[in-house]
């Protein structure tokens, strides 16, 4: 249907001319119809999300320092016989230390903590690079490295920056250890933390709260050493007692650094400063306790120093005397402490953060009335400190960029300065440094990729606690407890990674790989543990009861240097009160969970396994009362670590086992999702089935009655099904109300289905013949849309293995070529068939053949940009998307291509309108022709300044490379760029928004009139009037024709759409600019496609609606290939979190979220726009049927809306069911459990975007306001007829 222009004159006008009413549009009909199928959406993902990712159960139990986890412990075993008395030491385990010190240096991965004796020599030192060299002198470090990166080898800015780590290692190998602390996945601060303070294992769901965490309910050691401050009377344990602790022996607690901390633990964490100078809390009223909290926002991940400075800053105020203390010191002394102090200060980047009141000497804010800065110094029992700099490096720069190495250079210090004074102190105290997480190698978490999981455990104290005698004895527990494993798993499968306690450090080696392949390294061999064995450790060394609901194991090498505690070896002390725990908490789990999901063999083999620890602890025990003086001999203490072993084996049973099968499933909530889907479904289809013929005031008239009563009819049958004993049973999670729900969505949308299809059967199917149908389905049409259909079916059957999920991408990209293929052979097919008279369709099979062709070329060159998942590396997926494989921001000559996009994609639009003289109206000169091109411009130049700023070469002096004992100067102070970035990306959006979207509603229409001179058929016409009729009318010398009028519709949704591109577009980053450029004009050659293989195949009584499905299909095909070309996968990991501060500086989670949003979907946004336009593509004013049948016309529109909805649900449905089906295979929650949950999203933004956005909101206005013109133009005919 080719544009043409259209002349205001008495015969152009006058066959527009009727004298029919058209029915208004039903915009009332369709919003209730998206509601209703959006409602119902939402209740099938919510039913079947809370039956296929259910959370295990958290039990509200807590264990008391007051009550021993034995069930009746062998007094011949030395027990201490005040077991069950309320003294803490002397019944759990006595406290190894006075204070303890948790310092987290966020995204500390493994081999940033360890140190290469070969990369030192190989490379030089990393720690102490010089700045400068003196005429003379020898090459330095910073020589030596950039000499060997000349021929390939360059020492990693991460790697050998921990110098007071390794140095303290060789020096105080009895108070030091290093372990790889392994991170279960997913692989997020907040569930990490989760981790490490409870001690249990994560569920997939909880990756999803990162960034809206709530308190922590279930037991954890922060509320053991809070009871310990108020006493255990609080606790739903089954106990009278009350810990005398509590008044005998306040803990005081520190907390600084990441506000997450804040929103997982409240009361905890909860300062009482201001309580104790106003004395208006009840703990001061009742105990000496108090508490500091220093949080600091923690999701700007460009904010570098924030975090960090904050915690360094306050620091001091603990760890070093006040200025009191100092007054009553030595003068050397007190010199001492003024310059630890200043180095302290030495640290902080941003400077300002030095003058905060909380560091002021007269009047700190961080001293009270009771508590004085001396209290401070003095009185801490435990100080958190959780810093976030490198962490936010990674996400910023990527791991190989220098400023991790000035982060880590700055972190070495905060140790070494620690550890002084630590030395310094007459407390024992004990230092952990850890990192929650590692990163990928672009600086991404929260995924389960090797370099993710694998953090840092480093321990420190200044006291002896890991001697060589214990280190050996450890050592052997943990070989033999791999054994015991190996030989008596009873047939359970037990990963290595748990059941062994050592590792190969390939992290360091791999880095130093040469072109042949061989290692520059050998992997240096350590010991490696989960984090959550940092629970049950930290609490025993506290003199805390291990949390009830704790999996982790106490580290052997804490507890095997203790002799005698309670007349035993500390390890198998520490290891039976471990395994103790865990078995009352099994025990319980399973008697509270009527479907716990263990399986018979797991819960007989850790009844074995224990029972066989306990059979021979008690002939341990029985030997050395027979010979108590025997008790160190060697022969005796074999049979102690042979225990301990035991112990130690079934703890790691049990964790194994349940990190491979926890999960519970609840099968009615699952069916009851996938019904109703499945229902959803099917009412998408039917709704574009029948508004083929009908309009939608049809369908709400003949269905509304029946969808309430089959609600309501089914609500009731649904609560009595409640009632029925196998159902009850088999449903864990269902309540009543969940049945309710699910009962009334299934009647209406059933009864809304089965009522349309009856409708349909009477139209559609009763008067279509059998040979007709044989005929219509050789028709090249139907071939086409055959075709679509079987390309959406093979799209959601992909999930069927783990290997085709991970290759989706490819077979995205086949399924779109393919299907192109066969539009491109059916225009060529017309071309061919297309007689010489047939000028017009050999014309159209042209233009199919080309845009087809053109599709395809561009989808190709889309493959150019990738974003590999961990599962495509190393094999044939190199990443593009950052430039270079390693790179996790743009580089500049990437940013610089995509600046070319602020010319072409505009010149593509002009080229378009061009056809239909749109071009030349107001709005499609002022905002396409100049508003969008500055709009992208500034948006372009945002990211090219953006990629400067990350891509500063090493010796350029702006991210200077430091020396340990001088760190650099503030990475995050703001460059010359920052606040003109910050302008640009918001000038970008504003005049989007300000500019094309407020010209678009005022005026939407690509409309012009041109002056001409009128042609010879009206002068002639005029003539012979004149000469018959009536000589006073003389024929017209001009005339008026309106430019865009052949494409007015098409042409006024397209202006809408290009504002909403010029938003998405300032949110991608350049890669992600470019593909998304490439989509919009893919986009809108398949609007041109279409509208010629209409005319291609008109002989074919083929009209555009009946190519819907294989329009649908394209452009759905289309959107998930710009999905992965813009930089994503279906993977937590690949989210692109940086671009929530384009245009902000400060931290919203609101607008964050929403800019990551628009980022991550902002190529199924734009798809969704576009099917509106290719229905509206080329149709003009004048369309009989639109002036006439404005109400069919849309719900024509609506069914197409809800094609595309349907064939995103039957790609949700595939991702849902076969994930259901594999819940049990090893990939679920690493493959198909992660792509249904990007899966329900996707569809909800799809059907959001096409039915609300693009046709209840653009769509009716350009209708509306194009019926009005259409219509005032009819008028006009009329009344220029009646005169002539």
């Amino acid at each position: 249907m080719a544009p043409s222009e259209n002349r205001i004159d008495a015969v152009g006008l006058s066959s527009a001319a009727t004298d029919n009413r058209p029915r208004p549009l039903p915009r009332r009909e369709h919003w209730l119809v998206a509601f209703v199928l959006l409602a119902a959406s939402t209740v099938g993902f919510w039913l079947f999300a809370r039956g296929f990712l259910l959370t295990r159960m958290v039990l509200p139990d807590h264990t008391l320092s007051s009550t021993l986890p034995f069930a009746d412990p062998p007094p011949s075993a030395g027990v201490s016989s005040e077991a069950g008395t309320s003294n803490t030491d002397s019944t759990w385990y006595p406290a190894k230390f006075d204070r303890v010190i948790v310092l987290i240096v966020d995204a500390l991965r493994v081999d940033f903590a360890t140190w290469s004796e070969e990369l030192d020599l190989r490379f030089g030192s990393n720690s102490s690079l010089p700045k400068t060299k003196e005429a003379g002198s020898h090459p330095t470090d910073v020589e030596l490295v950039r000499e060997r990166s000349e021929q390939g080898e360059k020492l990693m800015p991460y790697h050998n920056r921990l110098s007071t780590i390794h140095q303290l290692n060789e020096r105080y190998p009895e108070q030091t250890m290093l372990y790889r602390f392994r991170a279960d996945p997913p692989t997020t601060t907040l569930q990490r933390l989760k981790g490490l303070t409870t001690g249990q294992l994560p569920t997939f769901i909880d990756a999803g709260s990162n960034f809206a965490g709530s308190a922590i309910e279930e037991d954890n050691w922060l509320q053991s050493l809070r009871r310990a401050r108020i006493g255990d009377h609080n606790s739903t344990e089954l106990s009278s007692g009350r810990d005398d602790r509590a008044s005998s022996d306040q803990r005081n607690l520190v907390f600084l650094g990441d506000d997450t901390w804040m929103s997982l633990f409240p009361e905890e964490l909860s300062d009482t400063c201001a309580a104790e100078t106003n004395n208006t809390s009840d703990r001061v009223a009742g105990e000496k306790a108090w508490t500091r909290s220093r949080p600091f926002p923690s999701l700007n991940v460009w904010d570098i120093d924030t975090v960090d400075d904050g915690v360094l800053a306050r620091l001091p105020l603990f760890l070093l005397p006040s200025e009191a203390e100092e007054r009553t010191m030595s003068g050397q002394r007190a010199a001492e402490i003024r310059s630890r102090r200043e180095e302290w200060r030495g640290l902080v980047r941003q400077k300002d953060m030095l003058q905060h009141p909380d560091l002021l000497t007269a009047d700190s804010k961080m001293a009270s009335a009771r508590v004085g800065l001396s209290e401070l110094h003095r009185d801490w029992d435990v100080l958190i400190a959780h810093c976030l700099g490198v962490d936010h490096c990674g996400h910023r720069y990527g791991p190989d960029h220098p400023a991790i190495g000035a982060k880590l250079a700055q972190m070495n210090k905060a140790i070494e300065y620690t550890v002084n004074a630590i030395d310094n102190s007459q407390k024992s105290t004990v230092l952990f440094v850890l990192g929650d997480h590692g990163m990928d190698p672009k600086g991404d978490h929260g995924g389960d990729s090797p370099r993710e999981v694998d953090a840092a455990l480093w321990m420190y104290s200044n006291k002896k606690w890991n001697s060589k005698k214990g280190a050996e004895r450890s050592a052997r527990v943990v070989e033999q407890s791999a054994a015991v494993l190996e030989n008596s798993a009873h047939g359970l499968s037990i990963d290595q990674e748990i059941r062994s306690g050592w590792w190969l450090n390939t992290h360091l080696s791999d880095d130093y790989r040469q072109t042949s392949g061989k290692l520059l390294m050998v992997p240096p061999r350590m010991r490696s543990i989960p984090q959550i064995d940092f629970v049950p450790t930290v609490s025993l060394a506290l003199g805390l009861p291990i949390p009830f609901n704790n999996l982790g194991v106490a580290i052997p090498e804490m507890f095997a240097s203790d002799e005698d505690v309670h007349g035993e070896w500390g390890l198998l002390r520490a290891l039976r009160l471990n395994a103790a725990q865990t078995m009352r908490y099994l025990t319980t789990y399973m008697a509270r969970s009527r479907n716990h999901g263990f399986s018979d063999d797991a819960v007989r083999a850790w009844k074995d396994m224990l029972e066989r620890a306990d059979t021979s602890y008690r002939e341990l025990s029985d030997l050395v009362a027979q010979s108590p003086r025997t008790r160190r001999q060697p022969h005796i203490e074999v049979f102690e670590e042979k225990v301990a072993a035991e112990y130690h084996a079934f703890l790691r049973l049990v964790l194994g086992t349940l990190w491979q099968m926890w999960a519970q499933f609840d099968a009615v909530l699952i069916i009851l999702g996938l019904c109703i889907m499945a229902l959803v479904l099917t009412a998408l289809v039917l709704i574009y089935a029948y508004t083929r013929h009908s309009s939608l005031q049809d369908i709400i008239g003949n269905t509304w009655r029946g969808c309430l009563a089959g609600g309501a009819a089914s609500t009731v049958i649904f609560r009595a099904l409640f009632s029925v004993p196998f159902v009850k049973d088999s449903a864990t999670q269902v309540s009543i109300v969940d049945m309710s729900i699910a009962g009334c969505v299934i009647g209406i949308v059933l009864a809304f289905c089965v009522q349309i299809a009856c409708i349909k059967s009477h139209s559609l199917f009763l008067n279509i013949h059998l040979k007709k149908l044989v005929v219509n389905a050789c028709n090249l049409h139907s071939l086409v849309n055959g075709s679509a259909c079987v390309a959406g079916v093979m799209h959601s059957l992909a999930f069927t293995s783990n290997s085709f999920t991970f290759s989706e991408d490819s077979i995205v990209h086949y399924l779109l070529q393919s299907l192109l293929f066969i539009v491109a052979a059916s225009g060529a097919s017309a071309y061919i068939s297309a007689g010489s008279s047939q000028e017009k369709r050999r014309g159209s099979g042209k233009k199919v053949l080309a845009c087809a062709l053109a599709i395809m070329v561009l989808s190709r060159f889309s493959l150019y940009s990738t974003v590999c998942r961990e599962e495509q590396l190393p094999g044939g997926c190199k990443p593009t998307f950052y430039g270079s494989p390693s790179a996790s921001i743009s580089s500049v000559p990437l940013a610089i291509a995509n600046m070319s996009m602020v010319w072409l994609v505009p010149y593509v639009i002009i080229r378009f309108l061009r056809q239909s003289h749109s071009h030349r109206a107001m709005i499609a000169n002022v905002w396409i022709g100049i508003g969008m091109r500055v709009s992208m411009g500034m948006a372009a130049v945002y990211w090219v300044l953006d990629s400067m700023d990350g891509n500063i070469s090493p010796g350029g002096g702006t991210l200077p490379y430091p020396s340990s004992g001088a760190p650099a100067d503030s990475l995050n102070e703001p460059s010359d760029w920052s606040e003109v970035r910050i302008v640009l990306a918001r000038m970008a959006v504003g005049i989007a928004v300000g500019g094309g979207l407020s010209a678009w509603i005022a005026s939407p229409f690509c409309l012009d009139i041109a002056i001409t001179k009128a042609p010879k058929d009206v002068l002639a016409s005029g003539t012979s009037k004149k000469k018959t009729a009536n000589s006073r009318l003389q024929p017209p010398r001009q005339a008026a024709v309106i430019l865009g009028f052949g494409n007015a519709f098409g042409a006024a949704y397209l202006a809408f759409v290009t504002v909403i591109f010029c938003i998405l577009y300032t949110f991608q980053q350049p890669m992600g600019g470019i593909m998304l450029s490439a989509l919009f004009i893919k986009l809108l050659l398949c609007a041109e496609l279409f509208d010629a293989l209409s005319d291609a195949l008109a002989s074919e009584e083929s009209t555009a609606q009946t190519l819907v499905p294989a329009q649908v299909a394209v452009i759905a095909l289309l959107a998930y290939q710009g999905y992965f070309a813009t930089g994503h996968q279906f993977t937590l990991v690949s989210i692109q979190w940086s671009t929530a501060f384009v245009g902000i500086q400060d931290m919203h989670l609101y607008i964050c979220g929403i800019l990551v949003f628009l980022n991550t979907f902002g190529s199924f946004v734009l798809t969704a726009l576009f099917v509106p336009l290719v229905m509206l593509w080329n149709e003009s004013l004048g369309s009989p049927l639109l002036r006439l049948a404005p109400d069919t016309y849309f719900a024509r529109v609506t069914g197409a809306g809800a094609l595309y909805a349907a064939y995103n649900l039957l790609v949700t449905m595939g991702a849902a069911a076969f994930a259901a089906w594999f819940r049990r295979h090893l990939m679920v929650w690493k493959v198909f459990a992660p792509r249904f949950m990007f899966a329900a999203p996707v569809f909800m933004v799809n059907i959001a975007a096409v039915l609300c956005i693009a046709i209840g909101a653009a769509t009716v206005r350009v209708l509306t306001q194009g019926l009005a013109i259409g219509n005032s133009q009819a008028r006009a005919a009329q009344k220029i007829q009646s005169r002539s």
